[in-house]
């Protein structure tokens, strides 16, 4: 048997296979994953020549090996079909639901009757079995996920039933359509995980097939007997004697990098496909970028995923990545507004309007007045009372960051009018506090470090790995700061794993070059050790004198340490608080660096803002944080993000599961027999001996040595269990949380987190970072013990395993409120009032704030426009409604036509006829003009179009309006607030607002 791993993705497996065999005769191949089954059925049948079947139920297997007459090809299946009373729970059941064309249902009866038949919500569509609504349509995707369903309404009748191939090949109306359902088989019949068991009467049957392939099946109690029938096994693991693939999984969140890797493979004579629903954005982008000999395939198959395959010099781009880059991010501008871009909105979700309060979104709705049609956001408030808010006014809504439980508001009453008054008091203050600050440290002179370019280059080519663009960034920014009068407070900030420590090292090099010493504080001392040993390391050839002090330090050791500080015999000091001891003299420190500052207690912390003023400071965070914080504190508080992963290592593939000794076993086995470690997280000190004898139990094998740690025990046995673990000298660790942050465990590949409901999705997300930190495929498996979930607690470990790319701290983190601890992380005390109206609105009002202290003006004012003019945009070019409301909350903080017109050129490339929403962009061009010059509303009344200036715009502002826009004196100034002007002189609205675009 042929085996090999390092694959990459799905859509590379199938690249492979496809070069891999010739495929004469019957081919069958047996997969557990889910994304190669779906492109198996779907995008593979474009690539291989053979016809695909799939193979979905065992007496369906038993007919085709009864088949002597069966023509050659490829046949799929999942193994649980060659299990004892198997089958395959996402595929076909017995028992449908039908849909008739013209059948009197509302559109919420329906959904409640999805709902019961298992169907879920899923506003990307991007799952079996799931459905979205907008307005009147009802979008369903069933098991073959090339078949969407668009049902649309006429009042309470199904009008139409639209049929769409995702995979490009065509669309058509029908009558009906038959739902399969999702729903395990019954509880009598469903195989639980530790009874898996294989049907060893039908394993003979495989010799039918001439070509026997297997991709993963790596957990499966039955995985050796099943192997030993395959010819080909593309395992997720490493395989000892296999072949490794080393295909690369390109991530680009930006043009600049895809130009880049475009670029290289072009260099080095790549063939390059490229496979996109946005064809014409993609062709002009290339064409701009001078990119040629790339070829490019219109699909609207979202599943296909980007590789690179550098052994058979072959790169493949999907919508993966052309998605991210041509549609959500249509430009340029900043997004510091609006914290809340970056989550999804979706219905059920509280929000707050910053005129109404706290309702809860419902969903997007058509709404038609006469010949007017508009869209608009539904939002319930208390008391089943509802506001329409027009989508163009989007930006008035952010989702609400908070206590979950909060109340809804009632709409006009003056008890949100209180609250916003309260808080923008609170505001004035913290925004006064922290330009205060930040004026005391711009006057305070600080240490100016050298530059030492030499010295500099020999150290950054020291470092064994490749810098990631975002950390040259951050290491240009910090030594920019250093060599400054002014003393240095930057955060840097980034996600576990992205580099940080090498980062702070080259601060501290700079430092020590200067004739300073440095301090780096951390709050744990697990993670102190971590960092000395990695300093020690780092700096051997370097010259730099460290020391170790912590509460582990013995008397003696202790003060032989205080005492080189004081004469500056010592050049660096890693310790924990107490650094921060009354009785710490330094005889030049110059450098103070803080990791995780935000867990250090009340005390520390003030100990910490005393030293502010005038030595330089960086502290480092992963806690993270998001690039808009970073735009909307910008001069508050300098700060570097990592958010570009190292080069080569992997997402960690996450796994929900119950309770389970069989796969815990497996996954145990396999990780050590690939030589690497197991980390197993239970955060009970009570029940910890209990589950490591389960453990050993269930591993039951006694050359697999088993270790045991929790933050209870001496702090000296707990740091010399945790060196003997990274000594390699156990294979497993049962601990607590202690090793959250900080602690590198490079041989360690996979943890099993047990009881994860119990966790914060920042805390998993933390955990599972301590795994994969090298270049090998990391593994988190997530056990919980309990029978039942509650919903929440589902979604959070659906949450955790659905973001499991690099970098999804942030959204993780949003997500589960901890984003609530990022004030901290930035120095902003943070108090009561977030939780009245959401951390994102106070936010959004704090940067205003602070704008206008700074620049001594107010904000600009947000001109609403209530004229009869219809805007609804299609939905085809959008990804989701999500993807749409994000699409109206970007456009609205547009604030230069350069911007705008770079949106409307975007749009063009992905509308047959760009007169579809010609009205809504003129509409935007007006409304930058009518800003400009302070007009808080424009609305038509009795014959006349009337302009409201905000309150205390001048008498010059409205002379300059009058000079640029009434040449033939046809407005009337009604007050120093009002102008009007005949509707007469126009045509309609839209002939209006031309006139000021």
């Amino acid at each position: 048997m042929q085996q090999y791993f390092g694959s990459g993705n799905a859509t590379a497996r199938i690249f492979f296979l496809h070069r891999l065999l010739s495929f004469d005769g019957k081919t069958l191949i047996i997969t557990d994953h889910n994304s190669d089954y779906i492109l198996l059925q779907t995008f593979a049948r474009k690539i291989f020549p053979q016809k695909i079947t799939l193979v979905e139920t065992m007496s369906h297997f038993l007919s085709l090996v009864q088949d002597t007459s069966l023509e050659a090809g490829i046949f799929v299946m999942h193994p649980s079909i060659l299990e004892s009373q198997g089958t395959l729970h996402f595929l076909k059941k017995t028992h449908t639901l039908r849909i008739f064309q013209n059948e009197n249902i509302s559109i919420e009866t329906l959904i409640q009757k999805l709902v019961d038949f298992g169907y879920t919500h899923d506003d990307a569509l991007s799952q079996p079995f799931s459905y979205r609504r907008s307005g009147g349509v009802l979008s369903i995707l069933q098991s073959n996920i090339t078949d969407l369903y668009h049902v649309e309404w006429f009042d309470d009748e199904i009008d139409s039933i639209l049929h769409l191939d995702t995979s490009g090949d065509g669309r058509n109306f029908i009558s009906q359509i038959s739902l399969q359902s999702p729903q395990k088989p019954e509880k009598d019949h469903e195989l639980s995980p530790e009874t898996q068991t294989l049907n060893l009467d039908l394993l003979p049957l495989l010799d039918f097939f001439e070509n026997r392939i297997a991709l993963g099946c790596d957990f499966l109690s039955y995985r050796k007997d099943l192997l030993e029938k395959m010819h080909i096994h593309i395992s997720d693991f490493f395989v000892d004697n296999g072949q490794n693939r080393e295909i690369e999984v390109p991530k680009v969140s930006e043009p600049r990098e895809l130009i880049e890797l475009l670029r290289k493979c072009a260099n080095d004579l790549y063939t390059i496909d490229c496979y996109t629903k946005y064809k014409q954005s993609l062709k002009n982008f290339l064409e701009y970028n001078s990119l040629e000999n790339i070829q490019i395939y219109e699909t609207k198959n979202r599943h296909i995923q980007s590789f690179v395959d550098s052994k058979n010099r072959h790169a493949l781009f999907a919508d993966d990545i052309f998605g991210a880059l041509f549609i959500k991010n249509r430009g340029t501008r900043s997004v510091a507004k609006n914290l809340d871009l970056l989550l999804s909105l979706l219905p059920g979700d509280l929000v707050v309007h910053r005129d109404h309060g706290i309702g809860r979104f419902i969903e997007t709705v058509i709404k038609k007045t006469g010949e007017i049609e508009r869209e608009y956001i539904k939002i319930e408030y208390r008391d089943e009372a509802f506001l329409f808010v027009p989508i163009t006014e989007v930006y008035r809504v952010s989702k609400y960051l908070g206590d979950q439980n909060q109340k809804l508001a009632k709409l006009e009453s003056k008890e949100w009018e209180q609250t916003m008054k309260q808080t923008d008091e609170e505001i004035q203050k913290v925004a006064e506090d922290l330009l205060q600050n930040n004026a005391k440290r711009k006057i305070a002179k600080g240490n100016s470090f050298g530059k030492f370019s030499q010295e500099r280059r020999k150290f950054e080519k020291a470092f064994p790995y490749e810098y990631t663009p975002d950390q040259y960034k951050a290491i240009e920014d910090i030594h920019g700061d250093m060599e400054a009068d002014t003393p240095m407070d930057r955060l840097l900030a980034g996600d576990v794993g992205f580099g940080k420590t090498e980062v702070a090292m080259n601060a501290i090099y700079k430092a020590v070059l200067s004739g300073y010493q440095v301090a780096f504080i951390t709050p744990l001392v697990v993670l102190a050790d971590e960092h000395y040993e990695t300093c020690i390391r780092r700096f051997a050839d370097f010259g730099i004198r460290i020391a170790l002090l912590s509460r582990m330090s013995t008397p003696k050791q202790a003060k032989n340490i205080l005492q080189k500080m004081g004469t500056g015999e010592v050049d660096l000091v890693i310790g924990t608080h107490r650094l921060l001891s009354e009785d710490i003299r330094w005889k030049r420190l110059g450098l103070l660096i803080i990791d995780e500052e935000h867990k250090f207690g009340v005390i520390h912390k003030e100990k910490i803002k005393k030293m502010r003023l005038n030595i330089d400071i960086l502290s480092l965070s992963a806690t993270p944080i998001p690039r808009s914080l970073n735009l909307a504190l910008s001069g508050l508080r300098s700060m570097s993000i990592l958010a570009t992963p190292p080069k080569k290592r992997k997402p960690i593939d996450t796994i929900v599961s119950s309770w389970n000794p069989h796969t815990l076993r497996q996954a145990i086995s396999a990780e050590v027999d690939r030589g690497g470690q197991v980390i197993i997280i239970f955060n009970r000190i009570l029940g910890l001996q209990s589950i490591a004898q389960e453990v050993a139990h269930i591993v039951n094998n006694k050359k697999i040595k088993i270790l045991t740690t929790h933050g209870r025990m001496n702090p000296g046995d707990i740091e010399e269990k945790i060196h003997d673990f990274k000594r390699k000298k156990y294979d497993v660790l049962i601990t607590t949380t202690i090793i959250e942050n900080g602690v590198n465990f490079l041989s360690a590949n996979t943890i099993c987190i047990v009881d994860p409901e119990d966790f914060g999705l920042a805390s998993l997300h933390q955990l599972r970072g301590r795994v994969g930190r090298k270049d090998e495929q990391g593994y988190c498996y997530l056990m919980y013990r309990k029978g039942l979930l509650s919903e929440s607690q589902k979604e959070r470990l659906i949450m955790l395993a659905n973001n499991n790319h690099l970098g999804a701290g942030f959204e993780i983190a949003m997500r589960d409120m901890e984003i609530r601890g990022a004030g901290e992380v930035l120095g902003i005390a943070q108090s009561g009032k977030t939780k009245h109206v959401g951390l994102s609105l106070y936010f959004r009002m704090l940067e205003e704030k602070v704008q206008q202290l700074k620049e001594n003006r107010k904000k600009r004012p947000e001109t609403k426009i209530d004229l009869d003019i219809s805007y609804v945009l299609p939905d085809h070019i959008f990804l989701s409604q999500t993807d749409k409301l994000a699409f109206f909350r970007e456009v609205e903080l547009v604030e230069s036509r350069e911007e705008l017109d770079q949106i409307r050129e975007t749009m063009a490339n992905d509308l047959e006829n760009i007169s579809q929403v010609t009205d809504f962009f003129v509409l935007l061009q007006a409304r930058l003009t009518f800003q400009d010059f302070h007009i808080v509303r424009v609305s038509q009344r009795a014959g006349y179009f009337v302009f409201d200036f905000e309150s205390g715009t001048s008498a010059q502002m409205i002379k300059n309006f009058l000079e640029s826009f009434d040449p033939k004196k046809q407005m009337i100034l009604v007050s120093m607030k009002k102008i009007k002007i005949s509707k007469k002189y126009f045509s309609g609205s839209i002939d209006f607002l031309k006139h000021f675009s």
